[in-house]
């Protein structure tokens, strides 16, 4: 007998701690490793979720996030799924960049990106934030088609996991831009027929260390689907 669980949840994992971490760099598109302490972070994310029965597992093909989701998958027995369209932003000519040095090239860039509001963020040679999220948007419509029922991990990038709760929510772009997404860290979202969803997790960290104490952990997004999650 098949599984039914009348809604696809989502759960959201952003990539750990990268090579550039501490430098304000704006890496969207550019390839930058992990540190240990970043894998340390995946690993632990992985096997938190471990329990968890995934239909999918699926990362964008950046080496940040494709080693999470690759952990995650074999966690689960389950083939991991590479999507470029789950990529960061793209941040064009200000890839790689410090934000000193953005507000020294593109100086009106810099005071938008420090103050966002609904005027349109558009980063040269890349991508602005109404693209960003027009391309989340899509994939998480085409997604959502593709499993409307079932669970699905999905690791990717912190804007990325932004831009996909401001196309479920309709978020503003000055809403999008206005929590913090911690390296490793779990948002669930459950999508119902219809589209409506329904957040669950928002910036839940999973290994020890992000806990003062443990509480009840997840097995309220693990247990029966009559239960307290529901």
């Amino acid at each position: 007998m098949s599984k039914t669980y009348n809604r696809l949840r989502i759960y959201f994992v952003r990539h750990g701690e990268t090579r550039t971490e501490g430098r304000n760099l704006f890496n969207g598109w550019t390839d930058v490793d992990l540190t240990d302490k970043g894998r340390s972070q995946l690993e632990d994310a992985a096997k938190a979720l471990e329990p968890i029965p995934f239909d999918r597992v699926i990362s964008s093909d950046l080496y940040r996030a494709r080693y999470g989701g690759g952990l995650i998958a074999r966690g689960s027995g389950v083939a991991l799924e590479v999507d470029r369209e789950w990529r960061e932003m793209n941040f064009g000519d200000c890839e790689g960049l410090e934000f000193k040095e953005i507000r020294e090239r593109f100086p009106e860039l810099a005071e938008k990106v420090m103050d966002p509001s609904e005027a349109v963020i558009f980063f040269p040679g890349g991508e602005s934030d109404r693209e960003f999220i027009n391309r989340i948007g899509k994939a998480v419509a085409k997604l959502v088609s593709e499993t409307p029922d079932g669970r699905v991990a999905l690791v990717s990038h912190s804007g990325t996991m932004r831009a996909a709760l401001a196309s479920l929510f309709g978020f503003t772009t000055k809403v999008m831009w206005s929590y913090h997404q911690t390296h490793a860290s779990l948002n669930v979202v459950d999508v119902y027929p219809g589209g409506s969803a329904v957040a669950r997790v928002v910036n839940a960290y999973l290994g020890p260390e992000g806990y003062a104490s443990p509480g009840p952990g997840l097995d309220f997004l693990i247990g029966a689907e009559g239960g307290p999650a529901e």
